[in-house]
């Protein structure tokens, strides 16, 4: 006989969306489809009144005996983030989940735990299947908030290259490559908010579990469950003040590199902008210049040329400006 960990990890893809594993799926109480699925969504329409080929909003809602409740998610799939969104209507005697963009990895977890427990002899509910979803979701969302907190440690190496001033191939860091990790942060810092509040929905789908199921059916399970997906947020929202540190760290770094670039300009303007005088006021083709006829007149206007260039870089080095 299979054991129980031999037989999650011998099924594939094909075997939880086999004809067989729907059928068994269906038996323990759960209708999952996609929005690819037309047909199977007319009939659901047709069956039970309500329409779940179309996205429907983001607050939850009770029609025809059913719970419908959308949550959006943020999950890191094929080595991309990506935002999707799944449609849950409990009623007494089926749960129908509706998969609008993305096929889920959550979901397929929760199949073959389903699944194995159906084969081993468990009973199941349209309940206890969401509460088993929820769950497979929010490990889902722990393991992006991993990904997404190992990609703001690279970024804070990153941020670190720059405050430093050069890279490690020994090009100093501009103000475009600032730009760019000022970019990336800003996308993270979209990736983790949505993260929020797709921990927020679930929370909010966990609640209408409790408030359909009661509190004897799961006994702790549920508030051990809420506190998870919270404790999560918490960690989600100290991601986020990360990535604003980060940010506050680069935007004080970008505006002293464009005050460097100020300061430089300022001083190449102030160093030949007197020697550029005195040579454009002796290039005149004037009629009458007694001391170029001189013997030393054009080491003359040499020598006040290079003085109104060191005068000043002599008085910007005193003041200290070239620091």
């Amino acid at each position: 006989m299979t054991s129980r960990k031999d037989w999650r990890h011998t099924m594939t893809t094909s075997d939880i969306t086999s004809a067989s594993a729907r059928e068994r799926l269906l038996q323990a109480g759960w209708m999952r489809l996609d929005r690819q699925q037309g047909d199977r969504l007319a009939e659901v329409k047709h069956m039970y009144g309500i329409d779940l080929s179309a996205r429907v909003g983001r607050a939850a809602v009770e029609e025809y005996g059913f719970v419908i409740i959308p949550v959006d998610l943020i999950v890191y799939q094929h080595h991309e983030y990506r935002e999707t969104n799944v449609v849950f209507a409990l009623g007494n005697s089926v749960l129908i989940s509706v998969e609008h963009d993305a096929r889920l990895g959550a979901l397929d977890v929760a199949s073959r735990i389903v699944l194995e427990e159906v084969q081993a002899g468990k009973t199941h509910d349209p309940a206890s299947v969401l509460f088993l979803i929820l769950q497979s979701l929010n490990d889902a969302a722990h393991a992006t908030i991993r990904e997404i907190s190992e990609r703001l440690d690279e970024l804070g190496e990153s941020v670190a290259t720059a405050g430093g001033g050069y890279q490690i191939t020994g090009r100093q860091v501009g103000v475009a490559d600032i730009a760019d990790t000022v970019v990336t942060l800003a996308e993270a810092e979209e990736l983790v908010a949505k993260t929020v509040e797709s921990q927020l929905m679930l929370a909010r789908a966990v609640r209408w579990l409790r408030r359909v199921a009661g509190h004897t059916q799961f006994g702790q399970a549920l508030p051990t469950l809420l506190s998870d997906i919270h404790s999560l947020r918490r960690y989600a929202h100290f991601q986020h003040g990360k990535i604003r540190n980060l940010q506050q760290s680069l935007m004080t770094t970008l505006d002293l590199k464009q005050n460097n670039v100020i300061k430089v300009f300022t001083i190449v303007t102030a160093v030949f902008t007197p020697p550029t005088l005195v040579a454009a006021f002796y290039g005149q083709n004037f009629a009458e210049m007694p001391e170029l006829f001189l013997p030393w007149g054009e080491w003359a206007v040499i020598v006040l040329t290079g003085l109104s260039a060191i005068l000043p870089l002599f008085y910007i080095r005193k003041k200290g400006w070239m620091r």
